[in-house]
């Protein structure tokens, strides 16, 4: 819910705060939020994350994370 907003202008900042306040909003009164807020909803992809990510387990790694630990470090 707090982005990283380090090198921001203050402008940004503002936005950030009033989006994330929306969202929070929101979400307490029981209302939908708005698609290009959403990334996951009921734990698949959602709003504009539907659009900008893809499905799969990002927890599982890499195929090359595999080889490693089946192999151990060089």
């Amino acid at each position: 819910m707090t982005p990283h907003i380090s090198g921001t202008s203050l402008s940004a900042q503002t936005r950030y705060a009033a989006g994330t306040r929306g969202i929070l909003e929101c979400w307490f009164e029981g209302r939908s939020i708005r698609d290009e807020y959403l990334i996951v909803d009921g734990g698949r992809l959602a709003g504009v994350g539907a659009h900008s990510y893809s499905a799969g387990n990002a927890t599982g790694g890499s195929e090359e994370a595999a080889r490693f630990k089946a192999t151990g470090p060089a």
